[in-house]
């Protein structure tokens, strides 16, 4: 036997006591199945294998360990389902307990940001509110600054008009007053007329019949 085959046996003798003398645990899955070869299609050998159970650890080969169950059963499992470090039912209530907290948490994530997106939508809806309300008071302060432009002018025109009418009162009552003079006028004149032709025809009455006489006496004297 060559030196060669003789230290690969001691080597293979080692790595196997090694092997036999290593103990892994059936990982944080809740059940495992060992099977006859290295794939999920081949019988099992044992299931419902519970996280923690403690495997005797016989080889090992491109991702699958073969194993001795507790009842004796040898068989293949994935490297995935075993842990080196045990894990039992105290760990697994506190990583359930663990977990349950989680999705609470979640929940309670869930429903705050709900409530922040419901309040989003509150404010967003109230700022839409308010830009329409301040467009209409805009508007509103639009119209009134019309309405009293359009006032002022009503009000200046009103200024010149009362001026106005305030100028033809005047006027009226200068011409009032001019006829007035002018009637009085009229009327002294009208009765210094009547006066003097009153006086004249009093006058012209008296003369008349001294005339008649003085004629007739000068006619007698011829």
């Amino acid at each position: 036997m060559s030196k060669k085959r003789i230290t690969g046996l001691i080597v293979g003798l080692l790595l196997s006591a090694t092997a036999h003398s290593a103990t892994v645990y059936v990982s944080d899955i809740q059940f495992v199945a060992i099977r006859e070869g290295l794939d999920n299609n081949t019988r099992a050998v044992e299931r419902g294998l519970k996280s923690g159970t403690p495997l005797e650890v016989l080889e090992q080969s491109e991702g699958y360990t073969k194993v001795r169950t507790p009842s004796g059963n040898e068989g293949w499992v994935a490297d995935y389902f075993l842990s080196e470090n045990i894990v039992t039912r105290d760990q697994l209530d506190v990583m359930q307990a663990n977990l349950d907290k989680s999705v609470a948490s979640r929940e309670e994530v869930v429903k705050s940001l709900n409530a922040s997106q419901a309040k989003f939508q509150e404010l967003s809806n109230t700022n839409t509110a308010l830009k329409e309300e301040n467009e209409s008071l805009k508007q509103q302060l639009q119209e009134a600054v019309n309405l009293t432009k359009k006032a002022q002018v009503i009000v200046s025109q009103n200024d010149d008009a009362s001026y106005q009418l305030e100028s033809l009162k005047q006027q009226a009552d200068a011409a009032i007053a001019q006829s007035e003079k002018l009637q009085d006028t009229t009327e002294q004149q009208w009765f210094v007329i009547g006066a003097a032709t009153l006086f004249g025809g009093l006058l012209l009455g008296s003369l008349l019949p001294m005339l008649r006489r003085k004629k007739s006496s000068s006619g007698s004297w011829g």
